[in-house]
């Protein structure tokens, strides 16, 4: 039977193996792979060139689809690559993380750790069509008014605002108001040029639509 100190030493031993095994590994180089493609490029290595594209793109292209694209733009491809790879060229490293409720978030590499970029109520900053669509998405899924407000253009989310601001206004009295009750319908004409139609539903007036 181990004495105690064999099994302190024991304890210990694999505490330290799972520490290592927990540890964060290192990430890869994408620079080196900017180099890796550059040389397949170059060496119009159809296997390698194929070989470094991500799944969806492999689906995309097919092997003869990258075959043809080197025959036809391996100078364009190869400029590019070269860009790539050159002293000056600036790296952004980026990675979308799913989670449950089909949300996301996108997360950058900073000083060698990944910080959350855009998730939930933080602000997309979108760098491409598709990621504003998928912000606007998360928004509305929300229900989130202020997430809305940051995924439109100035000018957009400036009239939005001056809209409601000035319904709100006009609501500030509503017993002054103009109510005219036809049935299930009610239509009330507010200052401003403003009008919000109202319609019973289940016992209890509701707002149907406003301008």
């Amino acid at each position: 039977m181990p004495n105690p100190a064999t099994r302190r030493h024991g304890a210990r031993l694999a505490a330290l193996t799972l520490a290592l095994a927990c540890a964060p590994k290192p990430l890869p180089d994408p620079r080196a792979a900017a180099q890796r493609w550059a040389e397949a490029v170059r060496a119009a290595d159809e296997n390698a060139t194929y070989g470094m594209l991500t799944d969806s793109s492999r689906r995309a292209l097919g092997r003869e689809g990258v075959a043809r694209l080197l025959r036809q733009n391996q100078k364009e491809l190869l400029r590019r690559a070269q860009s790539a790879t050159a002293s000056n060229a600036w790296l952004d490293t980026t990675a979308r993380v799913s989670y449950a409720g089909d949300r996301s978030a996108r997360v950058v590499l900073e000083e060698g750790r990944f910080r959350v970029a855009a998730a939930g109520a933080l602000p997309a900053l979108a760098t491409t069509p598709t990621d504003a669509l998928r912000e606007l998405r998360e928004v509305l899924a929300r229900r989130s008014f202020d997430g809305l407000l940051r995924v439109l253009t100035r000018d957009t989310a400036q009239n939005l605002e001056s809209s409601l601001r000035d319904l709100v206004a006009a609501l500030e009295e509503p017993s002054t108001l103009e109510i005219v009750v036809e049935g299930r319908r009610a239509l009330a004409r507010l200052p401003g040029g403003h009008t919000v139609t109202l319609e019973r539903e289940d016992g209890v007036w509701r707002v149907k639509y406003f301008d």
